[in-house]
């Protein structure tokens, strides 16, 4: 969604960022029905997870309006990087998922929470990017069942986050240092206009995770992901520049 905000509408990362997490409640709210409807969320995790999620996404988020838009925007597309890198390992067999009965204890709770929260809030995002493949590689869940969870988790931290980051708007920085102009209620009425196509999303996203080969996903998942990765590296250096 930020990819798209930013290249095909030219809005303020910031902006796009703040609009992303007004949506990503709703997103996941949708998707956890879902999901837990096909048995694929894993509640003791999501009552582990949350709270220093919640914590860490707050804080990322009102720091993050203090950085300058084109900086967010290149680390962005960095950060998605990671993301492919991360993809194309699974497809290749290079992914290693330790097992579910040794993996599930506080500190990796914590630690799973914990980075979640900080890029969630920092980038913008609902946090599933990074959530999903510490959920099955850190606390040993399965992949369906990470994406299940995360979205549940997601739910509460993404209340959150978007609130710290859509009410501290006034006070984000442009790509010059300045204060970019933006206000709550931009934010808010964008929002307001993509919630539902992202509800009938999401909840089609969630039947398609449930019926489709977890290879094919992350097939889909890559290509979408090289895509944004380039568009923003791309825009966020020109900005700089």
């Amino acid at each position: 969604m930020i990819p798209a905000m930013a290249v095909l509408l030219k809005w303020d990362f910031h902006l796009a960022q703040a609009i992303a997490m007004t949506v990503n409640p709703v997103v996941a709210l949708f998707a956890t029905l879902k999901h837990h409807r096909n048995k694929n969320v894993s509640w003791q995790t999501t009552k582990y997870v949350l709270p220093i999620a919640t914590v860490t996404i707050c804080f990322a988020a009102w720091l993050s309006n203090r950085i300058q838009s084109g900086w967010l925007e290149l680390s962005f597309g960095i950060f998605l990087l990671w993301v492919l890198w991360n993809q194309v390992s699974s497809l290749r067999g290079k992914a290693t998922t330790i097992h579910a009965n040794t993996s599930q204890t506080p500190i990796r709770y914590a630690t799973t929470g914990g980075i979640t929260g900080t890029m969630a809030g920092f980038l913008g995002i609902g946090g599933g990017l990074i959530q999903v493949p510490l959920l099955n590689r850190l606390c040993g869940l399965k992949m369906k069942q990470a994406i299940g969870t995360s979205s549940s988790i997601m739910f509460i931290t993404a209340i959150c986050g978007a609130t710290v980051k859509v009410f501290s708007l006034p006070s984000a920085t442009n790509s010059a240092g300045e204060l970019a102009g933006l206000q709550a209620i931009d934010a808010l009425t964008h929002s307001f206009w993509l919630i539902p196509g992202a509800i009938i999303g999401a909840w089609f996203g969630a039947i398609l995770t449930n019926i489709m080969p977890v290879r094919v996903i992350r097939i889909i998942f890559a290509i979408l992901v090289a895509f944004a990765s380039y568009k923003m590296i791309a825009g966020g250096s020109v900005i700089l520049t």
